[in-house]
């Protein structure tokens, strides 16, 4: 259950990283490991960035800081639920780890299985996300995971990690389209090193 990659294929990542994995027996990355360190100067222009951070032993259990060095969310686990949970403690958002785990959002999603909101595509090589009627996709580019309409080449949001954190950086049309808490669930579920589907 722990150690799988967020496409569940490796084959995604070397490819999205101009790596062969044919012949290759070595185990998948882990989904902390997946993404390299990315510089500092490499930042989405006039994104806003939120750095998930005091793992308590992982993302499953953090903290998540945005402007002015401020915590916007709070990620807790207990007995087999994980709740994403605004500045002021009311929750946003329930995953449920079970065989197939499932997650509700009140006024952003229904419940459904994590695999069918975050739909693998038949290549393994992205997911899909539906929200407020647009669809999305989220795949590997370079060091990062990329959010972005398909058939666009504008990118919305990506996720990258850092030796003590990982990093969601939402541009401005990202959090005008409603994407900051989809984003941040998405990330929480892209990073927490489970099989979400």
């Amino acid at each position: 259950m722990y150690g799988s990659n967020p496409f569940s294929a490796q084959d995604a990542w070397n490819a999205a990283n101009g790596q062969s994995s044919s012949g290759s027996s070595a185990p998948p990355p882990s989904v902390f490991g997946a993404l390299p360190y990315p510089s500092a100067s490499s930042q989405l222009p006039n994104s806003v960035t939120f750095n998930f951070m005091s793992f308590s032993p992982t993302i499953l259990n953090c903290k998540v800081i945005g402007p002015r060095n401020e915590m916007y969310f709070r990620v807790v686990t207990d007995a087999g639920y994980t709740m994403l949970k605004d500045a002021r403690g009311s929750n946003i958002a329930l995953l449920e780890w079970q065989n197939h785990p499932t997650v509700e959002a009140p006024n952003l999603l229904t419940k459904q299985s994590v695999g069918q909101w975050l739909r693998l595509s038949t290549e393994r090589s992205q997911r899909f996300m539906v929200h407020n009627g647009v669809s999305y996709t989220w795949r590997p580019y370079d060091r990062f995971l990329q959010l972005s309409i398909p058939g666009s080449y504008d990118v919305l949001a990506r996720v990258s990690k850092t030796y003590d954190a990982v990093v969601l950086e939402l541009t401005p049309q990202a959090i005008q389209l409603g994407l900051l808490e989809v984003g941040v669930l998405a990330t929480i579920l892209l990073q927490c090193g489970k099989s979400i589907d």
